[in-house]
């Protein structure tokens, strides 16, 4: 069994940050937590520094894989330090303390995890450099990105050097929202997650079909969590727009959800009948059993909602819970 969307905490990057920028500044910076809104700032304040141990000890996560069913976890950084409102040289040694961060926990039980890395993505070439040391000098199997980059879309041509080279490489991009930047709406009853994640997940991967971008990249690894948001269940909506919108079919030749055959998503949707839908649209090879350990919005029985699936082979259940991503990542 094979988790493909967990997270852990990097102390050191978080000392940096404070080097330069207050708490208030960093809150400020961070869109989730900018439209949290006054009740999810408060639970947060106790929910966090309770969650922090099993970000960053090792053996309490083994010790909740095992309880889970979980043979092995696909590491990646939490995704309040992405930091790309930092200048460029600090973003980038921001990111290779994750990194490193990362490749520590690895080792520390080689046969329970792998990893993706993080890079700068405010700054295109510096994004490529990191990439390429994730890949080459750390032998990770990809690196997790924001769907957005401080409220840059994904499709902007700055970058495109970055999922070429990702491409080039192989490498898995795991798509992770971080809230929603235009979150004035947001604040109250934890929308920000509620909402706001799967409606940024879905802008991003909606931006990156028309623009065409996914057509230029075919064999780009992409993978979005949380099921793909919300654009894979209604993306007849978007195939009849290309049929009757000239301005939809400008960058694309073929009907938009042709293109999101080509993403892998992982299975964080709680509902076995909703896990059913995204397995019939995107074929079952496509998604990936994910928890979002160790936070309180993941999956707490990941095998239940794969055994409630009610028209799926063994042979397919055993692709979703690991097969799928031990291909996917080259485990």
């Amino acid at each position: 069994m094979v988790d493909a969307h967990c997270h852990i905490f990097c102390q050191a990057a978080k000392d940096l940050v404070e080097k330069y920028y207050s708490q208030e500044q960093i809150l400020l910076n961070d869109p989730y937590d900018r439209y949290a809104g006054q009740g999810t700032t408060c639970t947060n304040r106790t929910l966090l520094p309770e969650l922090r141990p099993k970000m960053t000890d090792p053996a309490l996560r083994v010790a909740d894989m095992d309880r889970l069913g979980i043979d092995i976890q696909v590491l990646a950084s939490f995704v309040s330090q992405f930091y790309y409102w930092t200048d460029p040289a600090l973003g980038h040694e921001l990111a290779r303390l994750q990194n490193h961060r990362l490749a520590e926990m690895v080792a520390a039980a080689p046969d329970r995890f792998t990893a993706v890395g993080t890079v700068p993505m405010q700054d295109s070439e510096r994004a490529v450099q990191e990439l390429d040391y994730v890949v080459q000098t750390l032998g990770f199997k990809g690196v997790q990105i924001s769907s957005n980059i401080t409220g840059r879309d994904l499709d902007d041509l700055r970058f495109r050097p970055f999922f070429r080279r990702a491409e080039e490489l192989g490498a898995v991009v795991l798509l992770h929202p971080n809230g929603f930047t235009d979150g004035e709406r947001f604040q109250d009853f934890f929308l920000m997650n509620v909402i706001g994640n799967p409606m940024d997940s879905t802008l991003a991967l909606t931006r990156l079909i028309f623009s065409g971008a996914l057509a230029q990249h075919p064999d780009l690894r992409l993978c979005v969590v949380h099921g793909g948001g919300y654009l894979p269940f209604y993306s007849a909506r978007m195939d009849h727009a290309w049929q009757v919108r000239p301005e939809c079919r400008e960058r694309i030749e073929q009907p938009p959800s042709t293109y999101l055959r080509q993403v892998y998503f992982d299975t964080m949707v709680f509902s076995p009948r909703i896990l059913e839908n995204l397995v019939e649209f995107a074929g079952v090879q496509q998604v990936l059993l994910g928890t979002d350990y160790p936070f309180d919005m993941g999956e707490s029985d990941p095998l239940g909602l794969i055994d409630g699936l009610s028209a799926i082979s063994p042979k397919e259940r055993a692709g979703i819970c690991g097969g799928n991503a031990t291909t996917l990542f080259g485990i």
